[in-house]
C-alpha cells in the first residue's frame, strides 16, 4: 500500500496558509504590512496554545495553531474559549474597530480554502489508483481539520484510507501511529511505502516501523534514503520501488 503525507506533500498547505492570512486581513480591512499582520497573529496563536491548550498532546499530534481558528466542532471547548479570548486580546490593538466575532469569522470562513495541490501530485495519485494500487494518507493534525482538507482536495474519492493523528492520540514519527494505520488498512509494513516531505516524521518514522519510505524533497545531505524532488521524479522512483 502506498501512503502519503498530506500537508506540503499532496496539499500546498504553506501557500494556502499564507493566502488565508492575506484574505482575512483583506476582509477585516486592516491596513498594515502583510508579513507584520501574519507575524502578530501567529505569535499570539503560538503563545496562547502553549498557555491554554494541552500543549504536550497537541505537539504530539502535530497541530498548527492556525487550525484552532478553522474549527467548527468542539475541541477542548473550555480551553479553546480561553485561547481565543487571549489571542484576540493580544492582537486587538491592530484590529481597529473589529469585534471579536468579526475577527474569528474572517478566519473561519477560510476553512474550505485548501484546494491547491502540489504540482503533479493529484495526477500521480489518480494514475496510481487507476493502476490498481491501494492508497492512503497518514497525516498529523486535528481530525476535523485534516479530514476536511482531504475532502476539499478531493482525496476522499481517491484514497482508500485517510488517517489523522488526532484520531489516534499520537502522531508521526511515533511508530504506534504507523502500526495503527497499517493495522486498520489491513497491510503489512514490508508491503507498505510512506511518502512525505519531513525526513524525521515521515521517512524515519516509517523506516522505524518496517515500512519502505520515500523523501519528497531534494536529496538529503546527511542521509542515504530514496528521494524525489517533485511529482515527476516521484513517479519514476515509485516505478522502481514497486517492481
Amino acid at each position: 500500500m502506498i501512503f502519503f503525507d498530506l500537508d506540503d506533500t499532496i496539499l500546498n498547505t504553506a501557500k494556502t496558509n499564507l493566502l488565508i492570512f492575506e484574505r482575512a486581513q483583506m476582509d477585516l480591512h486592516i491596513d498594515m504590512d502583510a508579513d507584520e499582520f501574519r507575524g502578530r497573529i501567529r505569535t499570539a496563536l503560538r503563545s496562547r496554545m502553549i498557555r491554554h491548550m494541552d500543549f504536550a498532546y497537541n505537539e504530539t499530534i502535530g497541530i498548527d495553531p492556525l487550525d484552532y481558528l478553522l474549527m467548527e466542532e468542539p475541541y477542548e471547548e473550555e480551553r479553546l474559549e480561553l485561547f481565543k479570548n487571549g489571542v484576540y486580546d493580544d492582537v486587538k490593538d491592530i484590529l481597529g474597530e473589529t469585534t471579536k466575532e468579526e475577527f474569528f469569522t474572517a478566519f473561519l470562513k477560510r476553512r474550505f480554502d485548501y484546494t491547491e495541490a502540489i504540482d503533479g501530485m493529484l495526477e500521480l495519485i489518480k494514475d496510481l489508483k487507476s493502476a490498481g494500487h491501494k492508497l492512503g494518507v497518514i497525516t498529523d493534525g486535528i481530525s476535523e481539520i485534516q479530514h476536511r482538507k482531504a475532502q476539499t482536495l478531493g482525496l476522499d474519492t481517491l484514497m482508500d484510507h485517510v488517517f489523522a493523528s488526532g484520531d489516534f492520540g499520537y502522531g508521526k514519527p511515533d511508530t504506534k501511529f504507523f502500526f495503527g494505520a497499517m493495522k486498520m488498512a489491513g497491510v503489512r509494513p514490508e508491503d507498505s511505502i510512506m511518502i512525505g516531505n519531513n525526513i524525521d516524521s515521515d521517512v524515519f518514522g516509517a523506516l522505524a516501523s518496517g515500512m519502505n519510505a520515500i523523501y519528497f524533497g531534494a536529496k538529503p545531505k546527511n542521509y542515504e534514503v530514496l528521494y524525489a524532488p517533485d511529482a515527476k521524479a516521484l513517479r519514476e522512483v515509485l516505478k522502481k520501488a514497486l517492481c
